[in-house]
C-alpha cells in the first residue's frame, strides 16, 4: 500500500492473500469542538466521564489515556498505533518501538489500553449517537517510529514500510468497525508531524551521524491516499502550512492536502504565519473542512473565548476573509499526541492538570459557539 495506489474497494492485511471490502466514508467531519483524547494526570474512565460532560453533541474524543513517567505523566501514542497493527507485531526497546515476530508484553498492554478506552466510551457516550474522534499517529509518522528486529530504521525498507502502512490501515479500519457497533460515527484524526523529513532525506538514521534516502512523493501520497479511502471520515493534522521545498520547487500546504486525498485538515492556531493564513484560506475555500488547534494552555483560562475569538479573527480579516466564514471552522483543544521517546506530557500535578485538561474542552466548545454567532 504504500508504494503503489491500491484497489478502492479492498484493503488487505498484512501476511494474507484475502481482501476485506471496506465501504467508503459515508460521511465528512462536521464543524464543532474537540480534543486530541490525550489528557495529563485523567485515568480514562474520567477522560471520558469529561469529554461528553463538556462537549456533549460536539465531537468528543475517544480518551487514550496517560501514565506515570518518572516524575511526569506520559503517554504513548506511538504505542497506541502499533496496538493496531494488523498481523505485526512489536515490542519495547531502549530506543523505541521495534517489529518482532511474536506479540510480547509491551503489545499485550498497547491492546489492554485500547480495550480500556473502548469500554469507556460504551460506558460514558452510552445512547450518544454522534460522531467521536480518534487522535492517533498519521502512517508516515508512525513508520517513521518503527525499527526492524535488527534495529534498523523501516522508512529505510521499502517492504517493511509497505507492511507497516497496510497493516495499520486495517487496524485503523477494524477499531473504527468496532466504534460503529456502539451506535457511534468515528473520526479518525491521523496526525502527521513527519512528512517533510520523508519527503526531503532528512530523517535521520540510528546513529544520527546520517539521514535516510527520501521517500518518492508519489508514494507518500499513494499510502495516504490508500489508508484515507478505505477509513470513515478523517481529520489530517499537520504540524504547520509552511512550504515544503522539494528538489528545487516549493510545495505549498494546500498541495499538500490536496494530494493527500484528505477531506479535513487541522492545523494548530500557534504555528500559523502570514503565508499560513493564506493557504488555510485556499484549502477551506476549495471546501476542505478546517478546523483550528489551540494550544494546551489555553485550557487554563477557559473563559477568554473572546480572547482566542480575536487571535484567529484578526489575521484571517487581515488576508480578506470575512468573519462570518468562520462558521464553518471546527475547534481543537488540549495535549498534542505525545511522540517523544520516552513520551511526556505536561508536568501539571493534581488539580491543576484536572483543571486545565476540562478547561481545553470548554474552551473549544465555547469558541465552536461563538463563531456559530458571528453574523
Amino acid at each position: 500500500m504504500a508504494d503503489s495506489v491500491e484497489s478502492p474497494t479492498t484493503l488487505t492485511p498484512a501476511g494474507t492473500t484475502t481482501g476485506i471490502w471496506i465501504p467508503g466514508p459515508s460521511a465528512e467531519t462536521r464543524p464543532g469542538a474537540g480534543g486530541t483524547g490525550y489528557i495529563a494526570n485523567s485515568p480514562i474512565r474520567e477522560a471520558a466521564a469529561a469529554a461528553f460532560t463538556h462537549l456533549g453533541e460536539q465531537l468528543p474524543p475517544v480518551p487514550l489515556g496517560a501514565h506515570r513517567s518518572e516524575d511526569r505523566w506520559g503517554a504513548d501514542a506511538i504505542g497506541r498505533a502499533v496496538g493496531l497493527l494488523t498481523d505485526l507485531h512489536v515490542d519495547r526497546s531502549s530506543f523505541g518501538w521495534r517489529l518482532t515476530s511474536a506479540a510480547g508484553r509491551d503489545e499485550r498492554l498497547e491492546s489492554s489500553a485500547l480495550s480500556e478506552a473502548f469500554d469507556a466510551i460504551a460506558e460514558y457516550g452510552d445512547g450518544y449517537t454522534g460522531q467521536v474522534q480518534v487522535s492517533l499517529p498519521g502512517p508516515w509518522t508512525l513508520v517513521t517510529a518503527l525499527s526492524l528486529t535488527s534495529g534498523a530504521p523501516v522508512l529505510g525498507d521499502l517492504g517493511a514500510r509497505r507492511d507497516v502502512i497496510q497493516a495499520y490501515a486495517f487496524g485503523l479500519a477494524a477499531f473504527a468497525d468496532k466504534l460503529s457497533t456502539l451506535g457511534l460515527q468515528p473520526v479518525i484524526r491521523l496526525v502527521e508531524t513527519r512528512l517533510q523529513p520523508v519527503l526531503t532525506g532528512t530523517w535521520p538514521t540510528v546513529s544520527g551521524w546520517a539521514t535516510l534516502p527520501a521517500v518518492n512523493e508519489t508514494q507518500v501520497y499513494a499510502a495516504l491516499r490508500s489508508t484515507l479511502r478505505h477509513l470513515p471520515p478523517v481529520l489530517l493534522s499537520l504540524p504547520d502550512f509552511d512550504p515544503l521545498q522539494l528538489q528545487g520547487k516549493e510545495i505549498t500546504a494546500a498541495e499538500v492536502v490536496r494530494n493527500s486525498g484528505a477531506t479535513a485538515v487541522s492545523v494548530p492556531l500557534a504555528s500559523l504565519k502570514a503565508h499560513g493564513w493564506e493557504q488555510l484560506a485556499m484549502i477551506s475555500e476549495a471546501g476542505i473542512g478546517t478546523w483550528m488547534g489551540l494550544p494546551p494552555a489555553a485550557g487554563s483560562r477557559p473563559r477568554e473565548v473572546k480572547h482566542w475569538l480575536n487571535r484567529i479573527m484578526t489575521p484571517w480579516n487581515r488576508i480578506g476573509m470575512g468573519a462570518t466564514s468562520l462558521r464553518d471552522f471546527g475547534v481543537l483543544a488540549g495535549e498534542e499526541l505525545p511522540m517523544t521517546y520516552p513520551p511526556l506530557l505536561s508536568s501539571v500535578e493534581g488539580d491543576g492538570a484536572e483543571n486545565i485538561s476540562t478547561g481545553t474542552m470548554m474552551i473549544a466548545a465555547g469558541l465552536r459557539r461563538a463563531f456559530e454567532e458571528i453574523e
